[in-house]
């Protein structure tokens, strides 16, 4: 993804509860770069099951870190927060916060995460 497409997504998109999501940020991402339509999350069904959700609904690998790059999906979980975003490549990842679109660093987050490549 280029800078300025980047920079698009950072003035244009934002969070709004119950209306635009993460997930309905990762699918603009998807839609708009790769040209694949992932399915829709039920935001009303137990969040802590995102991950597994989000992995059992369209044709995947599981990435180790190390081998991430732009396009993976990266998906969190923990106790009852789910989270999920875009690689931009191997610890730059691009996703919706509580406010606005950010750019965040596998490096300084914990461990509950997977990273996902669709095929």
């Amino acid at each position: 993804m280029n800078e300025e497409k980047i920079v698009n997504y950072m003035l244009t998109k934002q969070y709004i509860e119950g209306k635009y999501t993460c997930w309905e940020f990762v699918q603009d991402i998807f839609r708009d770069e790769y040209g694949m339509e992932l399915p829709d999350y039920p935001m009303g069904e137990v969040q802590a099951e995102f991950k597994n959700k989000v992995k059992s609904n369209f044709n995947h690998i599981k990435v180790d870190k190390k081998d991430a790059k732009e396009g993976d999906m990266i998906v969190f979980s923990a106790f009852a927060n789910q989270h999920a975003g875009v690689m931009l490549d191997n610890d730059n990842f691009i996703h919706l916060g509580e406010k606005n679109v950010m750019i965040s660093q596998l490096s300084n987050i914990g461990g509950n995460y997977a990273i996902y490549r669709a095929v």
